[in-house]
This record gives C-alpha cells, sequence and structure tokens, in this order.
C-alpha cells in the first residue's frame, strides 16, 4: 500500500463484520461489564434497546481492527481517540463495516513520524451509522 492512501481527503473502507452471539456474551464480560443488556435476553427485551446488544468498548475495538490491515504498514502508534459517539445499539446478526477519511495530517519533524487524524464511521448492514469517533495516529514518513 503506498503513501498516498494517508493523503487527506483520502477514504478507506475496512473489513466488514457480522457480530456474532460469542462477542455480544464473551466480549463484555472479558471487559468486566457484567450486565443483563449484554448477557439476559429476557431483561434485554424488555428494556430500552429491545435485545441484547454488544458493549460500546468492543465495538470500538471491533472498528478499529476492521481497519487494521489498511495502515498496519505506516502505523507506529495510536495517539488517541476522541469524539466517540455510539449513535445506534449493535447485536447479533448486525454486519458493522468500519470507513476513515483521513482529515489531517501534521508534521512532526522532531518526532518519529508524522501525525494523521481520522474521522471514523462504522455503518451496519442497512446503512445506519452506529458508531463514530476521530483517531489520531503516528505514521512513518514515506521513504522510512
Amino acid at each position: 500500500m503506498t503513501a498516498q492512501i494517508l493523503e487527506v481527503g483520502s477514504v478507506l473502507t475496512g473489513h466488514a463484520r457480522t457480530i456474532t452471539d460469542a462477542e455480544v456474551a464473551l466480549l463484555p464480560a472479558m471487559m468486566g461489564a457484567v450486565n443483563p443488556l449484554f448477557h439476559d435476553e429476557e431483561a434485554a427485551r424488555r428494556g430500552a434497546m429491545g435485545r441484547r446488544i454488544l458493549y460500546g468498548p468492543a465495538l470500538l475495538g471491533i472498528s478499529i481492527a476492521g481497519t487494521e490491515h489498511l495502515l498496519h504498514d505506516w502505523v507506529l502508534g495510536l495517539v488517541g481517540i476522541t469524539d466517540m459517539r455510539f449513535r445506534s445499539p449493535v447485536g447479533v446478526g448486525d454486519t458493522v463495516t468500519p470507513t476513515l477519511t483521513v482529515t489531517e495530517r501534521i508534521a512532526k519533524p522532531h518526532k518519529p513520524g508524522d501525525l494523521i487524524i481520522a474521522a471514523d464511521r462504522v455503518h451496519n448492514q442497512v446503512g445506519d451509522l452506529v458508531l463514530e469517533f476521530r483517531r489520531t495516529v503516528m505514521v512513518r514518513r514515506q521513504g522510512n
């Protein structure tokens, strides 16, 4: 993959992923979030979401992992994640697709690499926006 993908305005679409029952049940439990919203089908059905849903931080991790293959040759490290908004619930059987748009590139001549700021958006199988956030990563410079 060439450095041009990291230019301002570049739009990169990651791998789609269908959420499984195991992810809805196990990922929150592994993170210590034991809650009927994730683990009790009957209680969740009676709640505001109407079904068990994926834990938000798990969705964030799945979303970032979905674009990893696009960036791994260039990224030196994740600097930050900001402005995170969960827009719609995601549950078993939903398919999510992450897209990132490079919005800014900041030269850092005295650092190991430059900064890329990206606007990430994740949509479900019917096109609903389910998650958006901004990510800042340090990337190596072309030729390094």
